[in-house]
């Protein structure tokens, strides 16, 4: 993988969500996603399953704005079948986890951009639209009848969280199936290490060690552990990496939607 073929992954998806978004709009139309987005997903799943976690770093762009929904989502499957891989799950249990990951924020595309967008702390209104999200993406994929129902609910449930204190419907404890804990983890790890339009990127030292505070109350442990193993066994050097990213300077070119 390079970093040129990772980059066009990002915007041939962010093309699909697109038309993904149109489509939605369309005042009876029952078929927003495509016989050609559905062999995208497939060929996207068997490309991110052979790639490494040092892979993550292709697929960034250190100026892409918050909401770079593509680039997010990507990074989010490759690391949640990363995580699947180390816990010893079955092929096809990696790949409904890789698809759920892939469509897991897919509610954004419908929320109001200048909410995305905004530069600073959100208020208690707009933290709630936000929020929204899991259950919008939860109502678009329900009656998509080709996805894995485990894979709509990673959509619906990747914000729950162990004590009950996650969205939309408070699960807790064993209620969060695996798939949905292993995308809860990859999806913190990467919006700590991604820039924000308010605060910059976490190094993945310091995310992992923000993420072990939350785990076992939040987060579970042991999916956290199997990340920590990843971090240490595929990352670059800090050097190295600091010196990969600072060559990037491209502008963002894949909006959630247009």
């Amino acid at each position: 993988m390079t970093e040129k073929k990772a980059s066009r992954d990002i915007y041939v998806f962010s093309q699909y969500l697109n038309e993904v978004y149109r489509l939605y709009g369309l005042a009876g139309n029952q078929e927003i996603f495509t016989d050609k987005f559905r062999t995208y997903l497939k060929r996207m799943i068997v490309k991110l399953k052979d790639a490494s976690f040092r892979d993550l770093e292709k697929y960034r762009n250190a100026n892409c704005a918050s909401n770079c929904l593509p680039g997010h989502s990507i990074r989010t499957a490759l690391l949640a079948m990363g995580l699947a891989k180390e816990l010893g799950l079955k092929e096809s249990e990696i790949t409904e986890v890789g698809v759920g990951a892939l469509l897991h924020d897919i509610g954004k595309l419908f929320l109001p951009r200048e909410i995305l967008d905004k530069p600073c702390k959100l208020s208690e209104f707009e933290f709630e639209v936000i929020k929204s999200h899991s259950e919008i993406g939860f109502q678009v994929l329900r009656n998509e009848s080709w996805l894995p129902g485990p894979c709509i609910e990673i959509v619906h449930n990747h914000h729950e969280r162990l004590d009950g204190s996650g969205y939309p419907n408070h699960l807790c404890g064993d209620e969060i199936h695996q798939y949905e804990r292993i995308v809860g983890v990859a999806d913190v790890f990467d919006a700590m290490t991604s820039k924000r339009n308010y605060r910059e990127a976490l190094s993945y030292e310091l995310a992992f060690q923000e993420i072990k505070k939350e785990s076992p109350l939040l987060l579970d442990r042991q999916i956290v552990f199997v990340l920590g193993d990843l971090i240490k066994k595929y990352s670059y050097p800090k050097r190295e990496l600091t010196e990969r990213l600072e060559m990037r300077r491209e502008i963002c070119h894949y909006p959630c939607a247009e």
